[in-house]
C-alpha cells in the first residue's frame, strides 16, 4: 500500500470514529436504556446515515441532519419496543426478559420536543437544568457546584426557561393544549 493510500485509510479511519462517537452521543441524549440498546442504535443510526448520506445536501448542516435521522430512528425504536410490549402483553409470544418501556408514545414524543428545545440552550444553561430538575438540587446547591452567585444561578434558569417556553415546539403544545 503506497503511502498516500494508507494516509486516506488512516484519514476514514479516523472520521468514521469521530462519526460514531458523536452519533453515540446523540443516541444517549435521546435514549435512556441499556448499554446493548445503545450499541444496537447507534448502529442503526450509522447504517441510516450510510444509506442517506446522498440526502445530505451541504456539509454545514451534518450536525443538524444527524440530529434528524438519530431522533427518528430512536422514535422509531420506541414505538416498535412498545408494539412488541403489547403483543408480549396479549400473551400472543413467548415470556420474554424484555422490560416494559414506562413511557406513552406521546410522553415520548414530548420528552423529544424538550430535547429539541433545550438544544437552543447553552451548554451552561442545559447543565443547570440538568441539576435543577434532572437532579433536584437547590438554587444554592447549584452556584457552590458551579462557582457563581445563587442569584445568578436563579436568573439564568428563569431567563431559560423564558425561552424555552417561547421555542415554537413548545408554543406549538401550549397553544394547542397537547391536540392534533
Amino acid at each position: 500500500m503506497y503511502p498516500a493510500e494508507r494516509k486516506a485509510l488512516h484519514a476514514e479511519q479516523q472520521f468514521y470514529l469521530a462519526l460514531r462517537e458523536h452519533v453515540e452521543r446523540l443516541v444517549r441524549r435521546y435514549c435512556r436504556s441499556h448499554e446493548d440498546d445503545i450499541a444496537d442504535l447507534t448502529q442503526e443510526c450509522l447504517l441510516r446515515v450510510y444509506m442517506n448520506l446522498d440526502t445530505l445536501r451541504e456539509v454545514e448542516c451534518l450536525d443538524p441532519w444527524l440530529r434528524v435521522v438519530v431522533r427518528n430512528a430512536v422514535y422509531t425504536w420506541y414505538r416498535e419496543r412498545k408494539r412488541e410490549q403489547e403483543v408480549l402483553s396479549l400473551g400472543l409470544e413467548a415470556e420474554d426478559n424484555t422490560d416494559a418501556h414506562p413511557f406513552s408514545e406521546e410522553e415520548m414524543l414530548l420528552s423529544f420536543v424538550v430535547q429539541e428545545a433545550m438544544q437552543t440552550l447553552s451548554e451552561c444553561e442545559r447543565q443547570m437544568f440538568e441539576l435543577r430538575y434532572g437532579v433536584g438540587l437547590s438554587y444554592r446547591e447549584i452556584a457552590q457546584r458551579m462557582g457563581i452567585h445563587e442569584e445568578a444561578v436563579r436568573k439564568r434558569i428563569t431567563r431559560a426557561l423564558s425561552r424555552l417556553k417561547a421555542h415554537p415546539l413548545i408554543q406549538s403544545i401550549l397553544t394547542d393544549g397537547g391536540q392534533r
